[in-house]
């Protein structure tokens, strides 16, 4: 099992992107699980590994935050399975038995969605040397509107802007870190969705892997159909490109809205080539940080975030005792 790992930000086309190169016949990106994050950030809680007692808690960990996702997968190994198939009682050959039985006849790839993915880089060189990365980035004007009008993720335009900067800052020091290598390729979702063939050929050539035209056909698949119905967030998953979700924003953000964006992102923008269409430029950052303070009393909160459902409710419920159960062996450790 080979995997590789997306650098991206909430509302960014992460999900559009996995669901793409899910579509190629070598490759498999699941629905999100946020299991590497979750041990990943926790793996000293479990060491050692060989003591019969943290393998066992583990295992158990590990399962039931399996078992609670908001996605869906095909599989669900149980502890009987883990145990018989991971002798070594490694973490690396654990992920590799989880992930690969969600592969599909041909799949040897997993594509995997995670965020702040930043964080556990030395998690996952560690297991896996041999992984790479793909660093996905969108405008920040549009990722704000989307936060605006995305009633499953709450949060307004200073909220989405705020965990943009942050993971742009600490996704863009990873990626020239790990570019001399030739581990990561970046990818813009405008050039995605507007010229999707050509940035698929790319992945594919980045991967090691031929291009598969199936991967334009990504939301025929059943179980990628089959999770955009589960949450608000997801349910573009289910159509062709969008090709005109861009520049969304100058419907959605008013002019005040815009400039605040450009003026907290500007230095960002222009690394990825994002054209600034106010006056933001023309600030020093410490100008520009002033200038935006001014206008946060006029952005918008963001719609009333929706009820989810009793079923998507009780996953959240359930996922958040067992990080919570995971956090307090943490602390006893």
């Amino acid at each position: 099992m080979s995997f590789v790992f997306l650098l991206c930000s909430e509302r960014s086309g992460s999900n559009l992107i996995t669901s793409i190169m899910n579509g190629h016949g070598q490759v498999s990106g699941p629905p999100p699980s946020h299991l590497f994050r979750l041990f990943g950030l926790n793996a000293h809680v479990y060491h050692p590994l060989s003591a019969v007692k943290n393998w066992q808690a583990f295992l158990t960990d590990l399962t039931d935050a399996r078992d609670w996702m908001i996605g869906e997968w095909d599989s669900k190994p149980d502890v009987a399975a883990f145990t018989a198939a991971c002798p070594d009682q490694s973490i690396a050959q654990v992920f590799d038995f989880l992930y690969g039985q969600e592969c599909r006849p041909g799949e040897q790839i997993s594509f995997v969605k995670e965020n702040y993915t930043y964080l556990i880089l030395p998690f996952l060189l560690a297991n896996w040397p041999t992984c790479k990365f793909v660093y996905s980035v969108r405008d920040p004007r549009d990722v704000a509107a989307s936060w605006v009008k995305t009633t499953a993720v709450p949060g307004g335009v200073k909220r989405a802007i705020d965990v943009w900067v942050e993971d742009q800052n600490a996704n863009l020091a990873a990626f020239r870190q790990l570019q001399p290598s030739n581990r990561i390729i970046q990818v813009r979702y405008e050039d995605l969705i507007q010229n999707t063939e050509a940035q698929a050929q790319a992945l594919c050539t980045h991967l090691g892997i031929g291009y598969d035209p199936a991967m334009l056909n990504f939301h025929q698949d059943q179980r990628t159909q089959r999770n955009a119905k589960r949450t608000q967030a997801w349910e573009n998953l289910a159509k062709p490109i969008l090709t005109g979700n861009a520049q969304k924003y100058k419907s959605v953000l008013s002019a005040a809205e815009i400039r605040y964006v450009e003026l907290r992102c500007a230095s960002l923008m222009r690394a990825f080539d994002y054209p600034l269409q106010s006056d933001a430029g023309a600030f020093s950052p410490e100008a520009a940080q002033a200038e935006a303070r001014k206008l946060e009393t006029e952005l918008s909160p963001g719609e009333d975030a929706s009820e989810p459902s009793p079923r998507e409710q009780h996953q959240r419920d359930e996922r958040q005792k067992i990080i919570k159960r995971i956090v307090a062996r943490a602390g006893a450790a």
